[in-house]
Order: structure tokens, then sequence, then C-alpha cells
């Protein structure tokens, strides 16, 4: 594929994403198996659609095999999210979160934007890139707010960094790649429960015009959340897992997302 046409390839897709942001709403195939760990190995399943408008009965209707998911571990450190679930089709990925009550109510009464980091691993190996969160390292985050600062939900904008070695500085930074208002994701949120879209081709768009080693989302990749309240003090991330002796911060293991075909 040569420059131009990748271009517009990538173009059209942002054009889509407006397109479909309009009216929220999104059409996704799932396929994949939910295993203990939250690791699929693929299968069959019909298709459900996912929209991203607030209403989540569309979530509750997919079945196990149809998405990976995490729940907190009471035994962690955390108590502030419930559970994750992410799914993923060639356009999309999508991403399901369900917060403590409680705490959600504390937090939006502190007009907090409930800021959240959407962490990818796409290259396939988990020691190069950010080691610190989970038991995983990670070459990715997606950045924004899930409140609007007025006590409610708002539409999550994220920014996209990479995890690079700062020559300079002789230590590994991150790096910005694609700043507010780039469209690469949006959501909607109701109740404790919020979910997230991202757009595939702008993700793979701006790794591909980093100068830094890269690589794009595959058809297998790695996901978790950080989340955090007022002045990005540490709220929750997920996966999580029991603190022990072994694993003094309880964190856990990735997500492994399988991309329906």
């Amino acid at each position: 594929m040569n420059c131009n046409t990748k271009n517009n390839h990538i173009m059209k897709r942002i054009f889509t994403l407006l397109a479909i942001a309009a009216s929220f709403v999104f059409a996704i195939s799932c396929n994949k198996e939910n295993g203990g760990n939250g690791k699929g190995n693929g299968g069959s399943a019909d298709k459900q659609p996912i929209t991203i408008d607030g209403d989540f009965a569309d979530w509750a209707a997919l079945e196990a095999g149809q998405f990976v998911s995490a729940k907190n571990n009471p035994n962690s450190n955390f108590e502030g999210v419930k559970e994750i679930r992410v799914t993923a089709n060639e356009d999309f990925v999508y991403y399901y979160i369900k917060f403590d009550q409680t705490t959600l109510e504390e937090q939006l009464e502190k007009n907090d934007k409930l800021n959240i980091r959407l962490c990818l691993n796409t290259d396939g190996e988990f020691t190069s890139g950010y080691d610190q969160y989970f038991l995983e390292s990670y070459d990715f985050i997606v950045e924004g707010p899930l409140g609007n600062g007025e006590g409610g939900f708002g539409k999550f904008d994220g920014t996209m960094h990479q995890r690079v070695y700062n020559e300079a500085e002789s230590k590994m930074a991150w790096i910005a790649l694609l700043e507010i208002g780039n469209n690469i994701a949006m959501g909607a949120g109701a109740g404790n429960e919020y979910e997230i879209v991202l757009a595939r081709d702008i993700f793979n768009g701006a790794i591909a015009s980093s100068t830094e080693p890269n690589q794009p989302i595959g058809d297998v990749f790695q996901t978790g959340i950080r989340f955090y309240c007022d002045g990005w003090a540490e709220l929750s991330n997920m996966p999580n897992a029991e603190v022990d002796e072994d694993n003094t911060h309880g964190w856990g293991h990735m997500l492994e997302v399988h991309t329906q075909k």
C-alpha cells in the first residue's frame, strides 16, 4: 500500500468515525473465548451490536465467549471499579466499565473528571515498554477524562502516547503521538457504567507516523485500564489481583483480546 492510498484509508476511517459519532451507533461482531484469566482462544458466536449510547443492554446480552473481562479482586488494593469488559472487531476496540456506585458518586460530587488510561501492549512481548501497574509491560496509552467536571459523565476524548527510550535523558519516557480532539475514541455513560470505542485505524495511523519502533494493533493484543481520581491520585487498576508476598502491589495480568474476523 503506497502512502497516498494508506493516508486516504486512514482519512476515510476518521470520517467514518465522525459520522458514527454523530449518531452514537456502532456495530460489532464478537467471538472470543472468555477464560478465567482473561485469555481467549476464539470461537464462533452470533453477531452482537454494541451502541455507544449509555444503554448497556447490548453488553448484558453478550455471552461469555464473546468478550474478555476482569472483576475486582476483593483482596486487591482497590475497590473503586467492579468490572471491565473488552471486545474487538477489525475496525474498533470496545471497552465496558462498571464502577462501584458509592465510589463513583463520591468522585462525581467533587466534580472529578475521572481520568483513565487505556493501556495497550501490541508487540507480542511483555518486557519492553512501561513495566508498572500490570504484570506485563505495555507500549501505548490512550488517556482522557470520563467525567465532564460538572458532576456527571462526559464523552471520552483521549490523547495517545508511546513508551520509548529517550536518548538525551538516557531513560524510558512517554512521547505524545496524538493530542486532544483527534477522534481516536469516544464514550458514553449512565448510572455507574461507561463504554468506550477506540478506532483501530486512527491508532495504527498514529503509530505509523512515529519515528520510534512500533507495532500496530494486530489480531491479538493485550490491554488493561488505569483509573484516577482528582489530581491523578490512584483510584484503581483493572485487571488486578490479590496482594501477597509475591505480588505486593496486587497487579493483575492484562486482558488478552482476540480480534473477530
